[in-house]
């Protein structure tokens, strides 16, 4: 699965892909062991009419608080990562999103991470992505407005 790009779909035919180098990121901070704990970041890459394509993440580090059952993404090194990739891309590389893991396989949001998102992800006229991996597999959708649709894997 990593060296692929994974590629998830609304129900508009609007595509998220996910490049290989971010997934394979991702992948290596599943919770595969009893003592893993939860990991976060941002998702950066570029909007190409009705479809997202995932470059770049952040990767949790300093500042962020994180156990088994809860992250917090708290780190500046997120906001950075996006800066630096929105002006080395001339504008072209921005942020898409969230990303976190969960110690399940089949992962799905908890009422956490919905009012999180609900209180926090603005997804204004930009539709934003919100993605839980799990130990077998990742949780993807698009955050509009207030809605937040899941998407189905293509």
């Amino acid at each position: 699965m990593t060296d692929t790009e994974l590629t998830f779909t609304d129900k508009h035919g609007g595509l998220l892909v996910i490049t290989p180098s971010p997934l394979k990121r991702m992948l290596a901070y599943r919770q595969l062991s009893w003592f893993s704990t939860e990991a976060a970041g941002v998702l950066i890459g570029e909007r190409r009419g009705p479809h997202l394509v995932v470059h770049r993440i952040s990767e949790p580090g300093p500042g962020d608080i994180r156990h088994r059952c809860f992250v917090d993404r708290r780190g500046a090194h997120h906001q950075t990562a996006v800066d630096e990739a929105f002006i080395s891309s001339s504008g072209m590389l921005q942020y898409l999103g969230e990303w976190h893991t969960h110690p399940e396989d089949s992962p799905s949001p908890s009422s956490t991470d919905l009012g999180t998102w609900q209180r926090h992800l603005i997804a204004g006229h930009e539709k934003m992505v919100l993605l839980i991996v799990g130990r077998k597999e990742i949780w993807a959708a698009k955050k509009d407005a207030r809605i937040i649709t899941p998407l189905l894997e293509a």
